[in-house]
């Protein structure tokens, strides 16, 4: 018969909801259920403020699934005891007891604080224990509270001891799709995808828009990059459309009726017209960019300002404040920085003026468009979209549904 594998989940920020809790704990739940499928049955139960995860077989691929589970701050592979401390002591040797380390350290803690000893009396009970079977065995090993090489953990719970020596680190945050439905717009640069992933941490359901030109060279079209970013971040949220739409007729549109200096800020004015449509259709609460304050002659306060005035919806920057370094070390984490790194062709610098704008007004912006039929605009910069819906199923991203011409 295989070994039991128990994943002990701990969560911090959903401590916070009150009387709300429930809510999310049950959308946590749901989110642990699905990256989880395929790995065998599992039994699913909260005990004293942590989830605990029983599966049948080895924990390795739930370990790497439960990466990307959001809501979760901490997680671990343990092994279940009686709580009995002469148990629980037997229990940490055999999980220390494989791995080299000549330093070590025990941390207690009680849910239950109805047991007859302190956290202070077991850390002593399992350390004493452990120093005892190293030095049966051969081994040369001490105490350090300080710095230790190995901790080994132990949690009583009202039901039981809990007992491993590594702690995972989650990606934290809230469960994914307890916040509602944001449209965010995604370039295929490594910024838009840090902020994607960003607001679906916050707990935002995302559905993606891309605007894509002509690629000035074969294999450079922006689109299959955008296409691989969202299903990179789909385990995230489970599942996620994607918008792909061409955008060099609407920029010829902008380039032979409006001044040369306004281009780009024009260009991402319309895009924002676009996207907002698209909220609207899906009943979404506001629109995501990747802005950066001053990264770019677009991105200055006035020119955010200025663009952002199109918008009726509001319009989330949850990278504005952040540094590029940072950026870039985020899109590693992610998995997303290498698929940004490939060459593409980004629709925006087409036609770039030879000296943008730095600090438009929304007025001068709405005077710039003022021979452009916008409304005529936005309805053919739809001409030619093409939707795309990805789900996460058994730990594998899959295209379950695609449409053409779907805006017009």
């Amino acid at each position: 018969m295989k070994p039991m594998a128990l994943l002990v989940l701990h969560y911090h920020e959903m401590w916070l909801k009150g009387g709300n809790r429930g809510f999310f704990l049950h959308k946590l739940t749901e989110s642990i259920r699905l990256h989880l499928a395929g790995l065998g049955p599992l039994r699913i139960e909260h005990e004293d403020g942590r989830i605990l995860v029983t599966l049948d077989g080895d924990a390795g691929l739930a370990v790497e699934r439960t990466r990307r589970i959001f809501g979760v701050a901490s997680y671990s592979v343990a092994a279940e005891a009686a709580r009995d401390l002469a148990l629980v002591e037997q229990a940490a040797w055999e999980q220390l007891s494989k791995q080299p380390f000549r330093t070590f350290a025990v941390r207690a803690r009680r849910a239950d604080k109805t047991l007859p000893f302190r956290s202070q009396d077991a850390e002593r009970y399992v350390g004493r224990g452990l120093l005892e079977r190293a030095r049966a065995a051969g081994r040369a090993i001490a105490v350090h509270l300080d710095d230790p090489e190995v901790t080994c953990f132990i949690e009583f719970t009202r039901s039981r001891a809990l007992v491993y020596s590594e702690k995972i680190p989650g990606p934290g945050g809230m469960a994914a799709n307890t916040a509602g439905k944001l449209v965010c717009l995604l370039s295929g640069g490594y910024d838009s995808a840090v902020a994607a992933y960003q607001m679906m941490k916050r707990g935002a359901r995302l559905i993606f828009v891309h605007f894509h030109g002509i690629a000035a060279r074969a294999g450079e079209s922006s689109a299959p990059i955008a296409r691989e970013i969202v299903q990179t971040l789909v385990p995230y949220q489970g599942a996620a459309r994607l918008y792909l739409l061409p955008f060099h007729e609407l920029q010829r549109e902008v380039l032979l009726g409006a001044p040369e200096e306004y281009r780009i800020l024009l260009y991402r004015r319309f895009m924002l017209r676009i996207a907002e449509s698209l909220a609207r259709r899906h009943r979404a609460q506001g629109l995501v960019t990747g802005d950066s304050l001053a990264q770019v002659a677009s991105q200055t306060l006035q020119n955010m300002a200025a663009v952002g005035a199109v918008a009726r919806l509001p319009l989330y920057r949850p990278l504005v404040g952040t540094d590029k370094q940072d950026i870039l070390d985020q899109a590693r984490r992610i998995g997303t920085y290498e698929i940004s790194s490939e060459r593409f062709t980004d629709c925006c610098p087409a036609f770039m003026p030879r000296h943008p704008r730095l600090f438009a007004s929304a007025e001068e912006l709405d005077r710039a468009e003022e021979k452009l039929d916008i409304p005529g605009m936005v309805r053919r910069g739809m001409e030619g979209s093409r939707w795309e819906r990805y789900q996460f199923i058994e730990g594998r991203v899959v295209e379950v549904a695609a449409k053409e011409n779907v805006l017009v």
